[in-house]
Parts: structure tokens; sequence; C-alpha cells
């Protein structure tokens, strides 16, 4: 399931070497509320930046990877 959004923070930090993103974000449908998760660095485009709108690929609720919209 994909659902639209918008980037509102990144965090990187890594474990034994690999990287990865303490993301922050909200959907179009409730602004107001932020959500988080923690992602591999590669399951984000490297440019995005907060603010940015987003798809937010989901698989059985859990968060897969964000990509750049438009």
């Amino acid at each position: 399931m994909e659902i639209d959004g918008r980037l509102e923070g990144l965090q990187p930090y890594a474990i034994h070497g690999t990287r990865y993103y303490r993301a922050y974000f909200s959907h179009t449908d409730s602004p107001d509320q932020i959500e988080s998760c923690q992602l591999p660095f590669d399951t984000i485009d490297a440019d995005l930046r907060p603010g940015d709108p987003i798809r937010i690929t989901y698989l059985l609720k859990t968060v897969m990877e964000f990509r750049r919209v438009g």
C-alpha cells in the first residue's frame, strides 16, 4: 500500500557500520500527526529534505521505503 505524505525530519545513525535513518513523517490526510520509523539508508531517496512530499510504502503496517513524489 502506498500513501502520500510529507517528510518531517531525518536523523542518521549507524549500527556496526551499517547506516540507518530514524525518519519522521506525516500523512497528507492527517498532517498534525507525526509518525516515526527506522529505515536502512538505501530505502530513502538520498536528496530528500524535511518538508518534501513523499510516497510512503507500507507492507503489513510496516514502513518499507520513502520516495519523492513528482
